[in-house]
């Protein structure tokens, strides 16, 4: 009954010739039974920060649209980033505010399901533990795990062999510090910032132990040519691996990082740097993963993107003119990996 109901709301997307895309239900074109692990999957990095950031919007700011704007864009992972303050869970880039709470950003991600129930989401956690007290970082866990379990059934439980048909209408989270108060969602280990990645992280699911392996790039601050050509290479190589990879094994790929331009701020993670990135990396890897070298269809993992769903942002003060990052066009190259013959 699934089965046809996906296909009933897909051939109503698409029955008329020319019609865009409508990204706000692109999973419906996918089998139930498609492995979570090997699909292609496009995320946004600090996904938060594009509902604004405090005091300086210029700092630490990844993306131009909010939660709602980037899950209708066709985003289906999300990377939010929850510290505690004042007792509540808000979301943070590093030490920086943003204009959201968590459980104001998973309400959104809950009500587009709702809204959309043949698809699903992936929430990737950081602890944002800079600015927290010793009785705040302790709270953490608890706080998570239960905004988690008051989901219900909404929220997934993690096994390496996930399909499509077991997560619609669901949200899976994925956590790089471990929380409590529910079996729901995995603990991932392992997470690496080098230029060389690693290939042996795992995601345990929370509270039985079955766990998957995980092959992870994060290489967040390729701020001069020869690391840029690093950050290339990283990204190019954690694609191949993913196409490659063994039945049950999961790809995270992050095309994000800053490029940094001012001298007097050397590697601060500022937004021109983040723009900067965007516009140089996103047209290479459009072209990498449109190749004919890529034939295994969907198996790139989750590639997580900075400026996602807007393919042109703003300039700067070091830099007038707008920047091309090619962020909706990124989008629609992962998203239709799915479906290449």
């Amino acid at each position: 009954m699934r089965s046809l109901f996906a296909l009933f709301c897909c051939l109503a997307c698409y029955s008329m010739a020319g019609q865009e895309v409508n990204r706000a239900d692109w999973m419906l074109r996918l089998e139930d039974e498609r492995l979570v692990a090997s699909l292609s999957l496009p995320g946004a990095h600090d996904a938060a920060t594009g509902c604004g950031l405090r005091p300086i919007s210029g700092f630490g700011r990844t993306q131009a649209l909010t939660i709602g704007e980037l899950w209708d864009a066709g985003v289906r992972v999300f990377d939010l980033r929850p510290a505690v303050r004042d007792s509540v869970l808000h979301i943070y880039h590093s030490f920086l505010p943003t204009n959201v709470s968590f459980a104001a950003s998973i309400d959104t991600l809950r009500r587009k399901l709702k809204e959309h129930p043949g698809e699903f989401a992936i929430i990737l956690l950081r602890h944002e533990d800079e600015l927290e007290s010793e009785a705040e970082r302790a709270l953490w866990p608890e706080l998570v795990g239960r905004s988690v379990g008051a989901l219900g059934d909404m929220a997934a439980r993690f096994h390496s062999m996930l399909t499509v048909g077991e997560l619609r209408g669901k949200l899976l989270f994925l956590s790089r510090t471990a929380f409590t108060h529910t079996d729901k969602g995995g603990i991932i280990t392992g997470w690496n910032h080098s230029v060389q990645g690693t290939t042996e992280a795992a995601i345990c699911a929370n509270g039985n132990g079955q766990k998957a392996r995980l092959q992870l790039q994060d290489y967040y601050a390729p701020t001069n040519s020869h690391r840029r050509s690093e950050k290339l290479d990283a990204a190019m190589r954690y694609v191949a691996l993913a196409q490659h990879a063994a039945t049950g094994v999961w790809t995270m790929n992050f095309l994000s990082g800053y490029a940094t331009t001012s001298p007097l701020l050397g590697g601060f993670a500022t937004s021109a740097g983040y723009k900067r990135n965007a516009a140089w990396l996103h047209p290479l890897m459009i072209a990498h993963l449109s190749s004919s070298e890529l034939p295994k269809r969907g198996c790139l993992g989750i590639l997580l993107i900075d400026f996602a769903g807007i393919d042109v942002v703003s300039g700067t003060w070091t830099h007038w003119s707008p920047f091309k990052v090619e962020g909706k066009a990124i989008i629609d190259t992962i998203i239709e990996h799915n479906f290449r013959k």
